[in-house]
């Protein structure tokens, strides 16, 4: 069954494509977007049979900062254990803990006060000194170290413990923060990685990713090149990363959401409530994105139907983060919301065309398509029927937002010629690279609520690129077809 026909023809249609009928129809060049074959740069090892045989790994002790930026653990090294974090006070709105004594699930427990996404909480923290106080196959890393977010030392999943532990390479260290958690791992260098360094990434292909190992659990482990993987739709977008607005306690930026949620553990709703109120955030920052991209428009001496629709897209966006701020707010019992976006007045308008085609393309032609794939997905997973409305009407909102994207891309192709044609197969080619593998596994999986495992979100995307993305690609004028192929993923399963 062709289950992206509907999305396809309604970008097709949008970007003046109407006789074309499916992804295997003559009308239409098809061309899937390939992995891209990255090179390795300096991996430590050999490439190639025959090559001569790998350099030692520099010599030093502890954790060592190489001149490319790139970290290793040469020997295992006390840190400090310290959590600077200020501790519970008991004023909080919700409490994961209220003493020390509480949080004994690790080393060195410490109930803090925090402020995130569900806004004001109590909760444990752990740090630890040594690998001895760590897990079976984990390793303490000391606060500091390398790309490391965390302000305190943690445990973090070890595929190796010091560089002798990697023959001929180095222990590197992986911090990786897919855009709302970070994801820290040890894991050796070898010939199959796709790149060494964060400069490897950072080209004009894959602005904002970095270096990292994005599934320590994978069979074949290697570093890649990725980037932000779980901010789907129009996020604003500033030096390459997406910016959100903190949680507040506020009650004016919520809808009304008649979610049944007696039968779920404390735990659960936490874990799903932190869910939407990340993704509500994202929403909240669409309407800037949305409120830039009208601005752009106007730069550029656009049509007046397609300004409308921007601003239109802008209201839709105000809705959706009502609905996902109204959703988190009922699964945690409490009333979240944003709290000041100052991005939004601050964020460079970047109005040349190359500019606004490339944020056209990645957060627009492919970030709202695959926004408007994975809410009907997720809308037909849902176990309630509350949200499988909320999640199938933002759908169907960002399939319209998709087909603006497609219309206006159309037009400045049309209207700019070549500076747009190739800032366009550039942009597209970056996104084939962000999505060529699967998105960091995220802290819970409950598909009933919308919370999809890794791999079937990974699978889903790389779905809608071979069969969405491809063909209304080729079906834009001036744009190469030479595309290396590549076969579409099954669609996703769910999980056992």
């Amino acid at each position: 069954m062709d289950r992206h026909r509907s999305l396809r023809m309604t970008l097709l249609l949008a970007a003046g494509a109407a006789g074309c009928s499916n992804a295997k129809s003559p009308d239409v060049a098809v061309v899937t977007l390939g992995e891209p074959q990255a090179t390795p740069r300096d991996a430590g090892v050999p490439e190639e049979p025959g090559q001569s045989a790998p350099r030692p790994p520099p010599r030093g002790v502890g954790w060592v900062t190489e001149r490319d930026g790139t970290v290793h653990r040469a020997t295992r090294v006390r840190c400090d254990a310290t959590i600077d974090q200020r501790a519970c006070s008991g004023t909080e709105r919700t409490f994961q803990c209220r003493t020390d004594a509480d949080c004994n699930e690790g080393p060195r427990g410490k109930c803090v006060s925090s402020f995130g996404q569900i806004g004001p909480y109590c909760g444990c923290e752990y740090s630890c000194e040594s690998d001895a106080e760590c897990g079976a196959s984990e390793a303490c890393v000391c606060k500091g170290t390398g790309a490391l977010r965390e302000q305190h030392s943690v445990c973090a999943k070890a595929l190796c413990s010091v560089d002798a532990d990697c023959p001929g390479s180095t222990c590197g260290l992986s911090a990786y923060f897919n855009g709302c958690w970070e994801q820290v791992t040890l894991a050796c260098r070898t010939k199959d990685d796709a790149c060494r360094s964060d400069a490897d990434c950072r080209s004009e292909e894959n602005r904002g990713a970095a270096c990292v190992v994005t599934d320590p659990e994978a069979e074949s482990v290697r570093w890649e090149c990725a980037g932000i993987s779980c901010a789907i739709g129009r996020p604003l977008v500033v030096d390459g990363q997406p910016r959100a607005a903190q949680g507040a306690a506020r009650d004016d930026w919520r809808a009304p959401a008649e979610l049944d949620v007696a039968s779920l553990s404390p735990e659960v709703r936490e874990l799903a409530a932190a869910h939407y109120a990340a993704m509500a955030a994202l929403e909240h920052a669409s309407i800037a994105s949305f409120a830039r991209f009208s601005l752009q428009l106007l730069a550029l001496g656009a049509p007046s139907a397609l300004v409308g629709e921007a601003h239109r897209a802008a209201l839709d966006e105000m809705e959706h983060a009502r609905l996902a701020y109204g959703v988190a707010s009922r699964l945690a019992g409490r009333a979240i919301g944003p709290g000041p976006l100052l991005e939004a007045a601050t964020a460079p308008l970047g109005a040349s065309v190359a500019e606004v085609v490339e944020a056209l393309v990645e957060e627009g032609c492919v970030g709202e398509a695959l926004g408007a794939a994975e809410g009907r997905e997720l809308s037909q997973r849902a176990g309630d029927p509350a949200l499988a409305a909320t999640l199938a009407r933002i759908a169907a909102d960002e399939e319209r937002h998709a087909a603006l994207s497609w219309k206006a891309l159309s037009w400045m192709l049309a209207t700019f010629g070549e500076p747009a044609r190739s800032a366009a197969e550039r942009a597209f080619s970056r996104a084939a690279a962000r999505y060529a593998a699967d998105p960091a596994p995220g802290p819970a999986v409950h598909e009933a609520l919308g919370l999809l495992p890794a791999r079937a979100l990974g699978a889903l995307r790389r779905e809608v690129i071979a069969e969405v993305i491809a063909p209304c690609r080729a079906a834009l004028p001036g744009l190469s077809r030479d595309i290396v192929a590549a076969q579409p993923s099954s669609p996703p399963q769910a999980s056992s």
